[in-house]
This record gives structure tokens, C-alpha cells and sequence, in this order.
């Protein structure tokens, strides 16, 4: 097994969480955590980052680049910041993002918003429309 999965699965045992409980904590999809723990892929640098911080060890450590666990502890004590809750994502949504390269995002970025613009469009098109006349019907003789 790879450092990285190993390293993980070690600090979640010391930190007593489970995948479900370090992903609610640190906002990650608990299907990236697993392939991380599978070996499947190692994490880009800022969810390590983001998992080291809440397992409590150095990200070089989770990496295999340093052999000292523990984080140094801060001089000062942290500033605390207002964390908004992350709204439910799908999984494959998160995994397949992750595994896209900066233009291939901000293509699909692009398209999302193309088809956001087009269902409003859609949903503005079929809203009943309000006029204050009624159209009459022409009288007339039907032509042959």
C-alpha cells in the first residue's frame, strides 16, 4: 500500500474517526477519502492540507516527505473563523472534478452555466404570460 494510505489510515485510527466522520469534518466527500485509503489516488495538496489540520500530524508527514508526525504547535492561538457548512455534493461529482486538469474545469464550469441560463430561459418560455387584452377572432368568410 502506498505511504499516503497508510499515513492516512494510521491518523484516522490515532484520531479515533472514521471516513464518514472525517469527511463531514472536513467537508471532503467520503468517496474521495476512500480511494485515498485504497490507494486509488493521493490527494491534491490542499485536501491534505485540510486533512492534516484535523488529524492533527504535519501534511509532509501524511505525504511520506517528513518522518515527524505532529504539526509545530502555533505561538498564538488560531483566530477562529466562521465555517459555512458545504453543501450536500454528489460524490462522482466531487471525484470526477478532482480528476480534471484547470481548463477542463473551467470548461465544465462554462457548460454548467450555459445549461443554468438555458433551463431559466426554458422555465421563463412555458410561465404563463399575462396580457391585459384578449385577442378577438377575425369574422370572415374561410377561403377555399
Amino acid at each position: 500500500m502506498g505511504i499516503f494510505a497508510d499515513r492516512l489510515k494510521q491518523a484516522m485510527q490515532q484520531a479515533n474517526l472514521t471516513s464518514a466522520q472525517l469527511s463531514k469534518q472536513t467537508g471532503i466527500g467520503r468517496s474521495s477519502i476512500s480511494q485515498w485509503l485504497s490507494n486509488k489516488y493521493v490527494a491534491k495538496h490542499d485536501k491534505v492540507v485540510t486533512l492534516a489540520g484535523v488529524l492533527n500530524v504535519s501534511p509532509d508527514w501524511l505525504l511520506g516527505t517528513s518522518d515527524v508526525a505532529t504539526q509545530p504547535t502555533p505561538e498564538a492561538a488560531p483566530i477562529p473563523v466562521a465555517v459555512t457548512p458545504t453543501p450536500a455534493v454528489d460524490p462522482e461529482l466531487v471525484t470526477l472534478w478532482e480528476q480534471l486538469d484547470q481548463t477542463q474545469r473551467a470548461k465544465l464550469v462554462k457548460k454548467a452555466h450555459k445549461l443554468l441560463a438555458k433551463a431559466q430561459a426554458k422555465a421563463q418560455d412555458s410561465a404563463p404570460k399575462k396580457t391585459g387584452k384578449k385577442k378577438k377572432k377575425k369574422k370572415g368568410k374561410k377561403r377555399k
